[in-house]
């Protein structure tokens, strides 16, 4: 009876809590020892490295070189462990932003790599997890030494600005081609927070109205009001006032208009824009 209780009481406190972030979307937190794990040396404890790799939170100097420290215990490379901890992740890991960032700043040494260089491309497919990072790594490779049919991808900035005052983006249509990769920067000049998500054609006001109601609560800004939906396809989180925050897309190759959007509660009705993704050419 007891037992029965006891569960009873959990079940009713897990429905109560708030529900956790789209992991999808959202990176998880940083964890809980956070300062216990940055405090330790990568190049002596290998389990820290490779929990280093992985975690939010962690700087990337010391990610760099936790990559290393795998690399030299396992015989290999630091960009082939970097690949691997992207495709483990597959896009849910806190880290997945900061593994991206890394992976391209080693385009040079996946240059030389055959190997590296094939499985970027199979990683670069639609649909795939690690796409954005394939692309982006590719595209800051030598045209010589890239896949044949990733030969011109490019990664190309979109700089947007929340207008103070107006709850609207500064720009509010762009035209893209399929699957290059769109740098979104949000530079935020007004006084409350603002987000960018990407979504399917014909789906804003979907997304809009999931995340109004989000509502203004402790588990919307959890989520960053960013709704856990198919249709979203992309998403940057909150930026404060007086804060840019990025955001890289992999264009898809089905041509057609991408709506960007604010999805904080009661923003989406004005402060959207559209992406043209024109058809590929032949």
């Amino acid at each position: 009876m007891m037992t029965a209780t006891i569960l009873a009481t959990v079940a009713a406190l897990a429905a109560d809590a708030p529900p956790a972030p789209p992991a999808r979307l959202v990176p998880p937190a940083a964890p809980a020892d956070l300062a216990e794990l940055v405090a330790k040396d990568p190049a002596i404890d290998t389990a820290a490295a490779a929990r280093m790799l992985t975690e939010n939170g962690v700087a990337p100097e010391l990610r760099g070189r936790a990559a290393d420290a795998v690399a030299k215990a396992k015989g290999t490379s630091p960009h082939a462990v970097v690949i691997e901890a992207i495709e483990a992740c597959g896009g849910t890991c806190g880290a997945t932003r900061d593994l991206h960032d890394l992976l391209a700043s080693m385009a040079d040494a996946v240059a030389k790599d055959p190997a590296a260089i094939a499985r970027l491309d199979a990683m670069a497919a639609e649909g795939n997890a690690g796409r954005v990072a394939a692309l982006r790594t590719i595209a800051a490779m030598p045209k010589e030494a890239r896949p044949e049919r990733w030969r011109e991808v490019a990664v190309r900035t979109v700089a947007l600005k929340a207008v103070p005052g107006a709850m609207k983006y500064d720009v509010t249509e762009v035209k893209a081609v399929p699957n290059e990769v769109i740098r979104f920067t949000l530079e935020n000049q007004d006084t409350m927070q603002h987000n960018l998500l990407v979504t399917m054609p014909g789906k804003m006001s979907e997304v809009g109205v999931a995340g109004d109601a989000m509502g203004e609560t402790v588990a919307g800004k959890a989520r960053q009001f960013v709704p856990d939906l198919p249709s979203v396809i992309a998403a940057m989180g909150l930026v404060d006032p007086g804060k840019t925050g990025t955001l890289h897309w992999a264009v898809p190759s089905k041509p057609g208009t991408y709506p960007y959007v604010c999805t904080y509660p009661g923003h989406w009705r004005m402060m959207n824009g559209k992406v043209k993704v024109a058809a590929q050419a032949k």
